[in-house]
């Protein structure tokens, strides 16, 4: 007897047409904690007609990137930007900025241009999600994944949770060095920055305007090319005219080597990294990060049922 059909994953975003409305001419922040899949959906997002992707993160303020045009030294909360700043992230947010254009865009000839949708992505917006989407209308988009699969993805870069940086900014001091704690500390307290910023935004009087979404990376992988749809579909974007996958088959094997790899199999996109840590490394990982979980799983569920709080 063949076995029953597996149920088709929920949609993420049930879309409204009035929600359609309020976010069919903003530009769209995507962003969240670094290797937590903002590129690759910032990607995703910006495929159709009618929109653009600077490659650069405007925020970003690591080696040679914009870094909010030299104003910014390591991640920051922009509360409130100064005036110079504001500037400069209208010029971003609009597509005009062209310092922000590289290698990884997608139709950037096209950002500044009327009628054009800009999609940006920057995992250093993080935590200033209330004033960017204040200053230049983004609807914000918060993308988690993991923790676990974040910290084996900066493990295989070499790199380090900036800890210090973001305990500078008001983040509890980790009761320990190691990487597990350190990044427990950090996801945690980011996310948490995130999650309130977007609960500001839609509480107050504009909230209609200013509404975010928070999304799963393992549940746009498990939802797949509907998944995506309805994520575009609630965010006012186009899909693609040519149709393509939005996630590369099974048993597809990956690159490897580059910053951004954009061929993984969704199985190791979602599992493959467990096999990377140590019990006790997953269970102090899960401990540190339990409560800020369970808020961005609830946020994410929230956005599901966003259709009935508009009707």
């Amino acid at each position: 007897m063949a076995s029953p059909e597996p149920p088709r994953p929920a949609p993420l975003v049930r879309p409204d047409a009035s929600d359609r409305h309020r976010t069919s001419t903003r530009p769209v922040l995507v962003t969240g904690v670094p290797r937590s899949g903002t590129t690759w959906l910032a990607r995703l997002l910006a495929a159709g007609p009618g929109t653009a992707m600077p490659g650069r993160e405007p925020m970003n303020p690591r080696g040679h990137q914009y870094a909010l045009g030299g104003t910014l030294e390591g991640w920051s909360r922009l509360d409130p930007a100064d005036r110079r700043q504001a500037r400069l992230l209208r010029r971003c947010y609009s597509g005009r900025e062209v310092r922000t254009f590289s290698r990884f865009g997608v139709r950037q000839w096209a950002a500044g241009l009327p009628g054009t949708r800009v999609v940006v992505k920057d995992p250093f917006a993080l935590l200033s999600l209330a004033a960017v989407a204040r200053l230049t209308g983004a609807v914000p988009v918060l993308v988690f994944r993991h923790p676990g699969a974040v910290l084996v993805s900066y493990r295989r870069r070499g790199w380090r949770a900036d800890i210090d940086e973001v305990v500078a900014l008001g983040a509890p001091p980790p009761p320990a060095d190691d990487d597990v704690t350190t990044m427990g500390i950090f996801w945690s307290w980011c996310n948490s920055v995130a999650l309130d910023d977007l609960a500001e935004l839609t509480g107050d009087p504009a909230g209609d305007r200013r509404r975010g979404l928070v999304v799963s990376h393992e549940q746009l992988v498990a939802g797949g090319d509907s998944a995506v749809s309805d994520l575009r579909s609630w965010l006012g974007l186009a899909a693609p005219r040519r149709r393509r996958r939005s996630l590369p088959a099974r048993g597809r094997q990956s690159r490897g080597g580059g910053l951004h790899d954009f061929v993984r199999d969704p199985v190791e996109l979602t599992e493959a990294w467990r096999d990377a840590l140590t019990p006790s490394e997953m269970a102090r990982l899960e401990e540190l990060t339990a409560a800020t979980a369970q808020r961005l799983r609830g946020a994410a569920a929230a956005s599901l049922d966003r259709d009935a709080g508009s009707s």
